[in-house]
């Protein structure tokens, strides 16, 4: 089973059986005009806004987490990164995603008839390696992100509740 965990606050899973988790970027961004036209794209930061709600059987809790406070987030929606083809690696961010069990990169391949095979990966350092499949047209490694966080208090209403946290 999957496990949301916000520093030491582990969501417990009779709160999210109804589960949904959103990544959104945020930061200023826009495109400028030279004389001739041409655009320019300017960007000073590049962010992420990550919104969390679920519901379920039981309380989820999260008022016991201090909102004051930076927290670890270890979130339980996949990411994933395409790998090349010719080596079938990836490079996923230092320190951001998971390795915990259950929750470790996994790889995908990508077949002719649109369909996809589940393949192991092996991870020296931060770059993923998917196993080679025969027939495979493309590679995509998965992943569970960890962002450091700033939490706005969350909303709860009965049993569901949302949480929204931007990447520090």
């Amino acid at each position: 089973m999957k496990i949301f965990e916000l520093g030491s606050f582990k969501l417990p899973a009779l709160a999210h059986l109804d589960f949904d988790q959103s990544y959104e970027p945020i930061g200023p961004e826009s495109i400028l005009r030279a004389v001739s036209g041409r655009g320019i794209k300017q960007m000073t930061y590049a962010r992420t806004r990550i919104v969390t709600s679920a519901s379920g059987w039981v309380p989820s809790g999260l008022q016991s987490i201090d909102v004051t406070q930076q927290h670890v987030m270890r979130c339980i929606h996949p990411e994933s990164l395409p790998a090349n083809f010719a080596t079938r690696q990836a490079t996923l961010l230092a320190g951001g995603y998971r390795t915990d069990a259950g929750h470790a990169p996994w790889g995908l391949a990508e077949m002719a008839n649109g369909s996809t095979v589940s393949t192991p990966v092996t991870m020296a350092g931060d770059v993923a390696t998917v196993a080679s499949v025969s027939g495979a047209t493309a590679y995509q490694i998965g992943y569970f992100p960890i962002f450091n966080v700033y939490v706005q208090r969350p909303t709860r209403t009965g049993f569901g509740w949302e949480l929204t946290a931007e990447e520090v």
